[in-house]
């Protein structure tokens, strides 16, 4: 039985086969960046999936392409863009847990969103892939602390959300670790103490 063809937005033609050898090399991309290997070369992605070069560049013009393919798989494979139990318990409890939930996301996928932040200048798709995975933390942010923005300004409430989600971005998870010497525990444990007093300082304005 011959395998059913489909048609794909950029027009090609695959397989079922050739699908799951795509995503394979997708997946073989994103664990060779999680291992330190930024970024990785085109032979190391082939061999990982276990493809030849010729088929690798059959599904890929280059690596932005597979760069944006492995950015959109990223938030597929990590769910831990979500924070548990959104805006339930008490805010201590959520601020814990908000913490703790930002510091394993960036000890899982830093290496991966330094590697797409250093080409949203040369490419559109990236860039907008992070400013997509930023609006979805902030959006986290509103609804995980929506008790204590519900009272503020509509100005006081941006800047409140603005404060978090930059104070857990992945480019503050880089200066605590490597620039400060922090460890994920004491990241974890300033972030919380931090985002309390940012938190206490907009409800008392």
């Amino acid at each position: 039985m011959s395998e059913t063809v489909a048609r794909t937005p950029d027009g090609l033609q695959r397989t079922p086969a050739s699908t799951r050898r795509r995503a394979r090399a997708v997946d073989a991309f994103i664990d060779l960046v999680l291992e330190g290997n930024l970024p990785p070369t085109t032979e190391q992605v082939a061999e990982r999936a276990g493809i030849s070069m010729a088929t690798l560049f059959r599904y890929f013009e280059s690596l932005e392409v597979m760069r944006r393919d492995a950015a959109i798989r990223m938030l597929e494979r990590f769910p831990l863009l979500h924070v548990s139990d959104v805006g339930e318990g008490p805010r201590r409890e959520r601020i814990e847990r908000f913490a703790a939930t930002r510091v394993a996301l960036w000890e899982k996928v830093h290496l991966l969103a330094l590697l797409q932040r250093s080409i949203v200048l040369q490419d559109p798709d990236a860039a907008q892939m992070v400013d997509f995975v930023r609006g979805v933390m902030a959006d986290e942010v509103r609804e995980h602390f929506a008790p204590e923005l519900r009272g503020l300004t509509s100005a006081l409430r941006d800047d409140v959300v603005a404060l978090i989600a930059s104070l857990t971005s992945v480019e503050s998870w880089e200066q605590f670790i490597h620039t400060y010497g922090r460890s994920p525990l004491q990241t974890r444990r300033a972030w919380a103490q931090a985002i309390d007093a940012i938190l206490s300082g907009g409800s008392e304005r």
